[in-house]
């Protein structure tokens, strides 16, 4: 190929000679050519749904000035046009008619000229600042091997399948560009404006190439045991490319020793590059170290892609369906060579930790699944790491001895071709006298290859831990620490046996003595958990509990009083297995009923002290209900517009209530989004005249505050604090009296003194609440602001002289810290019948919060912190 580099309009034009022969025992009468650059022509190719499918929206975002494509193609068969047509699913797949069939043994000249629009450089192909890299870049013949024709789209999820060939590139490009690439530049004519290089590589599944006008390049060589020379060149172009010594050093050991093992590397130099990574792809004689990468990823990248060049580069399965075939010798080798050149080194023996967690989840699929079948993390899980174990099974069954000579042997065999597993099985029958097809069989199931351990030991551990936890069974510690209005500060601990595997019976909790109300508070939770072989994924029981102080005043003597409440709720909570490994659909149901007990200050008892003329009560009584609630949950957590949907049924002995919860992200381009809230709910009860003992279990439009969250589900720091009381023996008023609990209409005002103005329904209730992330061009720097709009509306408004209009609404800014867990709303604009009543508040009074502690997500905190241990 001859091809003309012009890095400012992002492009190449290349003129392509291709000597195709058919060494099947077929013949041909057509060619499938793979033109994978055409996966970045638009945002529906098989590539860029596999990218919205794994949580990566970049592409599908992408301006068209980041897209990319090869077109004029000129194809000519030894002279003669030839005929395209294109694949009736893929645009980046066509098919050559041949002129003539093609018969065994017989070759073809193939010729045509392109054009390469480069994309932007999104997973390891296109350009950046000043860099590009070139990977599957020009039409490719697609692999015909024992099982026909293998033409595949591009994906990142899903590797590649190369035949063999011998490449003679010439490239031209502007003089301040240096070219890295997998064979020596041989160079041609120089001048100051252009110069040319020649590029030879033989027997090589791919040629691929970066170039840079940064590049500075480091060389070193070294000898094989049979006394090949074997070049070192390493490319790099900023401070974090690390000591080029140590790098150089490293890989001439590690070369050295999968020479010795498999097989001596072919290739005449070895080229590692400051560059991208192409997830489940090595191109010969090339490795990427990364763009940005510490010292401990950049050795691992080096181990890694040097062990790549072995099983993807020099045997050419296929990875496409085969992943394993490749993955997990790559993980077996890349394991065994950095134990044999760092025995003072040692690996954690909970590398494997996560593959535990799948198994104990019954989240994991075959070892043989093909790669676009696997979940995401299946597809490193599965393919990399219980392949990798099998192997170590494999060699632990043939005997280290016979399993080395046998991958020398098949090295020797398969080299430069297509190996598939029973191939690679029939290898390993030699000479052996051992069954072998049980281990084999293992490939087809999903059985944990992980032996049972021994009974776990108990551990304490300050918080969490993870290391090591096939050994330990941890029970966390750690202080921890609270507050509310009426408990004061409180302090006490937290003590739980949460592990990663997760334990069947598993346990949390946080006594606390609350320093104001010298009482011991906390919370708790019991659960047994476990994952059936069957349509659940999932079966959980268990009870949580809770007690909290909830008021303070004084009697008329002084002496303190407190409201309280305790609960206990018994649940049962079932996961539907999803229908498909990829799927990002989750669905559950969970029945649960909340015993509730609260002790509250006698109505009967308040009197007005003749000292102070301020209201005192002088009586608790006790007071217990219960609500039953049944809920079906939908969410689909995909990366592109997700939703959630969820149905709550709750009964009591005096009312009944059905909620309607749905959520839906619209994605904007430059990130964020607009999110919208669909609440509806419906009341009633069950006698005639309990209508007067139920207006806290009513619906309502405004912010749900602490007395009406009848369900003790949120946190409130404030729980009774409200503007509304009348002279109370302890102020309860001020910041806590205005937040909220987004739980119904979500309409951000709190107006307490005014129930007509509550939106609050006997009936039904529904609203809208829309949420909008500020678009990047409003501000310079990023500022967690947002823009709020709700609207609602409720029975009594529909009805003969409504007290207030039949649409309420609410509008403006909303600041969301910590995640989203601290949200303050400012009000901008509101409906009139709001106006009428905050005449004289001040704005800052009008202002509310909510503290949502449930989008604290602890399952992930949990993984983070097993990942940094």
């Amino acid at each position: 190929m001859h091809v003309k580099f012009y890095p400012v309009e992002k492009s190449l034009d290349v003129r392509m000679n291709l000597q195709y022969s058919n060494h099947s025992p077929d013949t041909i009468s057509f060619i499938w050519f793979h033109v994978w650059p055409n996966a970045y022509r638009n945002d529906l190719t098989s590539y860029s749904e596999q990218l919205i499918e794994n949580g990566d929206t970049r592409f599908y975002f992408s301006a068209k000035e980041q897209k990319g494509y090869l077109n004029r193609l000129d194809f000519r068969v030894n002279g003669s046009p030839a005929t395209i047509e294109d694949h009736p699913a893929y645009i980046d797949v066509i098919k050559l008619i041949l002129p003539k069939p093609l018969l065994p043994g017989d070759s073809v000249t193939i010729t045509s000229s392109f054009h390469l629009r480069t994309p932007f450089n999104f997973n390891g192909n296109g350009y950046g600042a000043h860099h590009f890299e070139f990977r599957n870049w020009y039409p490719e013949p697609a692999v015909y091997d024992l099982r026909g024709w293998h033409p595949i789209p591009f994906l990142v999820q899903g590797g590649a399948y190369h035949e063999s060939a011998d490449f003679n590139i010439e490239i031209e490009a502007p003089a301040s560009y240096r070219i890295a690439a997998a064979a020596p530049a041989d160079t041609i004519a120089i001048s100051s404006l252009n110069n040319q290089y020649r590029f030879t590589l033989e027997n090589a599944n791919s040629f691929a190439w970066m170039a840079d006008n940064h590049y500075q390049v480091k060389t070193d060589s070294l000898y094989l045991a049979s006394g090949r020379k074997i070049g070192i060149q390493y490319f790099y172009s900023s401070a974090e490319a690390g000591d080029y010594r140590q790098i150089l050093t490293d890989a001439k050991k590690e070369i050295i020793q999968l020479s010795e093992w498999l097989s001596p590397y072919p290739h005449q130099i070895v080229s590692i590059v400051q560059s991208s990574r192409m997830e489940d792809q090595s191109f010969s004689g090339l490795v990427s170290l990364g763009s940005h990468s510490d010292g401990t990823n950049r050795n691992s990248s080096l181990r890694k892609g040097l062990v790549s060049l072995w099983f993807q580069t020099i045997l050419l399965t296929d990875q496409r369906n085969q992943p394993w075939f490749s993955k997990g010798f790559i993980n077996y080798y890349d394991l065994r060579l950095f134990r044999f050149l760092h025995p003072e080194k040692t690996v954690a023996s909970s590398h494997n930790l996560w593959l535990r967690v799948a198994e104990n989840e019954k989240t994991t699929q075959p070892i043989k699944t093909a790669s676009p079948a696997f979940s995401t993390e299946n597809d490193s899980l599965i393919a990399c790491n219980k392949a990798g174990e099998w192997l170590r099974i494999l060699r632990d069954s043939v005997g280290n001895a016979r399993f080395n000579k046998n991958m020398s042997d098949y090295f020797s065999r398969w080299k430069f071709g297509h190996p598939y597993p029973e191939n690679f099985k029939e290898i390993m029958d030699s000479n052996s006298d051992k069954n072998l097809q049980p281990v084999f069989a293992k490939l087809n199931g999903n059985e944990s290859l992980f032996t049972n351990p021994p009974e776990r030991t108990l551990k304490p551990a300050f918080i969490f831990s993870a290391r090591n936890s096939e050994q330990y069974n941890y029970v966390g510690l750690s202080p921890v620490a609270g507050y509310n209005r009426y408990d004061g500060f409180m302090l006490g601990a937290l003590i739980h046996n949460i592990n990663l595997p997760a334990n069947k019976f598993e346990f949390l909790f946080t006594p606390v003595y609350a320093f104001g109300s010298k009482t011991m508070e906390g919370l708790g939770r019991l659960s047994y958990s476990w994952h059936p072989e069957n349509r659940f994924s999932k079966i959980s029981i268990g009870i949580n509990g809770g007690r909290f102080d909830t008021n303070k005043a004084t009697d008329s003597t002084g002496k303190f009083l407190y409201e309280n409440f305790s609960k206990l709720v018994p649940y049962i909570r079932v996961d539907f297995k999803p229908t498909d490994p990829r799927s990002s659909i989750h669905r559950w149901m969970d029945f649960k009923t909340f015993l509730i007990t609260e002790k509250n200050y006698a109505v009967s008892s308040f009197a007005v002290s003749s000292t102070d003329s301020l209201n005192h009560p002088n009586g608790i009584v006790s007071n217990f209900y219960y609500v039953n609630q049944l809920s079906f949950n939908l969410e689909d957590n995909r990366a592109l517009y997700p939703y959630d949907l969820r149905v709550e049924f709750q009964q009591s002995e005096l009312f009944y209530r059905i909620n309607l919860h749905a959520d839906y992200l619209l994605n904007y381009p430059d990130g964020g989004g607009l999110q919208v809230r669909l609440f509806a709910a419906k009341f009633g009860v069950w006698k005639t005249g309990n209508e007067g003992y139920v207006a806290r279990y009513e619906p309502k439009l405004l912010g749900v505050n602490g007395n009406e969250d009848y369900l003790y589900e949120d946190y409130f720091i404030g729980r009774s604090a409200s503007t509304a009381y009348d002279k109370p023996s302890i102020p309860n008023d001020g910041l806590p009296a205005q937040q909220i609990m987004n739980r119904d209409g979500g309409l951000k005002l709190r107006i307490d003194a005014y129930d007509f103005v509550q939106g609050r329904s006997a009936n039904w209730v529904t609203a809208l609440n829309f949420n909008t992330t500020l678009p990047r061009a409003v501000l310079p720097f990023p500022v967690p602001l947002r823009i709020f709009f709700d609207i609602g509306t409720y029975a009594e408004a529909w009805e003969n002289n409504p007290v207030i209009s039949r649409f309420l609404y609410t509008g403006g800014i909303q600041l969301s810290l910590f995640k989203n867990v601290l949200n303050i709303y400012a009000p901008i604009f509101y409906s009139s019948d709001f106006s009428d009543v905050l005449q004289g508040i001040s704005f800052g009074k009008k202002i509310t919060f909510s503290i949502d502690i449930q989008n604290i997500n602890y399952k992930k905190l949990i993984r983070k912190l097993a990942v940094y241990e």
